[in-house]
């Protein structure tokens, strides 16, 4: 038996049912095809195999997952819609009437709002031990590559689960005659599946009777099927499942705002967001600081109360550590001149509420406020990416010293060696665990200078007693280790937690 669960971070199912109109069909597609569950599954292996024909193995799963019409047990849901209207820029156009009778032009999003999680359960009775276990193999390591399902703004979790949920909730396709079949009525509802007697794993990602030039890139299977015109892959069938009892009157929420998910408030759901920075004016990188306090300030107050993972006070008695509330990292171009992204990572964890906080920041008003930055949601892992170890690790932003170090005598070189840069910087990879006997810490330079004036933050009650400045030297550093090693924590030093002391790996020539 083969179970995988569903999880929608968002609370949100997009998907219009295969091959219609949107504009024509009141509702989105529920309960989720298994066709378009088998593309992602095969999309997950060509984005891990670029370049690659397809393995035996994966031919061998998807066959053995489209042989076989799969039961689901499904949530409350609720079914919604999203109207946008798009500007037509060709209304102007004299010689087109077409054109000039539409300024507007609409569109329809049709979504499934999900009340909890989505189970789907093979038998996979037909099947010899070795065999399911290289089909449960195969899924378990390609289920994390898969962040989306339906639409792309459907974000989702794929997992393998031992056990689901049973009984009334079940949902199982129609039979007739000891063969899947259609039907009409309330309790019905249509699946776009694979077809159990005639299915093959290509019919995926191509037609049988395409003519396909190797010297050519192959079109995609739905510009495909519009140019044969084809209505439906091969290998393809509409099926009937018989929903649950007392559909819809019990399992469908009939109003416009979601079901609330049934999780504990204290359940960690993510450890990693990554945001996209949208901004007409490009955000130069003297900002990082002043964009990570406003986004932090920002996700604090929408979450309205104390959070020790967004805030790093109100450390519950529970928890031991130090640097494992969040991190806000914002990210650089290629050119190292402008902010295009910001990451947030903490490995204490964050909890929906959180999550949603942090996805309701607004606009953040750099340079005085005259120039919006919009943080976009680009992904949320519930693992915080993983760094294979190396041999040498530089410096992304400027690390700054946690003591004062220069005391106005920076130019004349007069340093103590306890008080360098390098020195401090040592002391804050002991401190994290890491083991320096060996570690040789240079200065690396780039623009020139291997220092740079940086804003730093500083504690409200520090700001309020002018004590301290806010601006200090960092320096950047290149640490190369004897030996691969991973750095516990993606920054050091003063202000690590808005973006100063990012460290990343580096190739050194050999």
């Amino acid at each position: 038996m083969l179970t995988l669960r569903l999880t929608f971070p968002w609370g949100r199912y997009y998907a219009h049912p295969w091959g219609q109109n949107p504009a024509r069909i009141s509702e989105a597609e529920w309960p989720p095809s298994p066709w378009r569950l088998l593309r992602a599954i095969a999309a997950a292996w060509f984005q891990e195999n670029p370049g690659c024909e397809p393995s035996a193995n994966l031919i061998l799963t998807l066959e053995a997952l489209g042989r076989e019409l799969p039961t689901f047990v499904l949530p409350k849901v609720s079914f919604s819609r999203a109207i946008h209207y798009q500007p037509n820029f060709g209304a102007t156009a004299k010689n087109d009437v077409a054109l000039a009778k539409y300024k507007r032009v609409r569109h329809e999003n049709h979504f499934v709002a999900v009340g909890d999680d989505t189970f789907v359960r093979w038998n996979l009775t037909n099947l010899d031990d070795a065999t399911r276990a290289t089909v449960r193999s195969l899924v378990s390591n390609l289920a994390g590559r898969i962040t989306y399902f339906g639409r792309a703004e459907s974000v989702c979790e794929l997992s393998i689960e031992n056990d689901a949920p049973t009984g009334n909730k079940e949902v199982r396709v129609a039979v007739q005659q000891d063969q899947p079949t259609r039907r009409i009525g309330p309790d019905y509802r249509d699946v776009f599946c694979p077809n159990p007697v005639d299915f093959q794993a290509t019919d995926l990602w191509k037609r049988r009777a395409a003519e396909i030039d190797d010297s050519l890139a192959r079109k995609h299977l739905v510009q495909d099927l519009i140019d044969a015109p084809q209505p439906l892959p091969d290998g393809s069938a509409w099926f009937s499942y018989r929903m649950p009892e007392g559909w819809p009157q019990q399992w469908v929420v009939r109003h416009a705002a979601k079901p609330r998910r049934k999780i504990r408030r204290d359940r960690v759901i993510a450890h990693f967001l990554e945001f996209s920075l949208q901004c007409r004016i490009p955000v130069p990188v003297k900002h990082t600081v002043s964009i990570a306090e406003m986004f932090r300030d920002a996700a604090i107050r929408n979450h309205r109360q104390p959070s020790f993972a967004l805030s790093g006070h109100d450390r519950p008695d529970d928890v031991d550590g130090n640097h494992i509330h969040a991190f806000y990292l914002p990210q650089h171009d290629s050119s190292g001149q402008h902010l295009v992204k910001l990451c947030v990572q903490s490995i204490h964890g964050f909890t929906q509420r959180e999550v949603n906080a942090m996805m309701s920041v607004g606009a953040l008003r750099w340079a005085g406020g005259r120039f919006p930055a919009r943080p976009i949601l680009l992904r949320v892992e519930h693992e915080i990416p993983v760094i294979e170890p190396v041999t040498a690790w530089q410096s992304l932003t400027p690390f700054v010293p946690p003591r004062h170090w220069y005391r106005k005598k920076i130019t004349e070189g007069r340093v103590r060696d306890s008080d360098s840069p390098e020195r401090q910087f040592r002391v804050s990879l002991e401190e994290a665990g890491v083991e320096t006997s060996d570690v040789a810490i240079t200065r690396c330079e780039l623009d020139q200078s291997t220092w740079d004036v940086c804003k730093v933050h500083l504690p409200k009650h520090v700001q309020t007693t002018d004590s301290e400045p806010d601006r200090r030297i960092g320096i950047f550093l290149r640490a190369s280790f004897p030996r691969p090693v991973m750095l516990p924590f993606p920054a050091f030093g003063h202000s690590c937690h808005f973006g100063l002391g990012q460290f990343v790996t580096v190739d050194l020539p050999r």
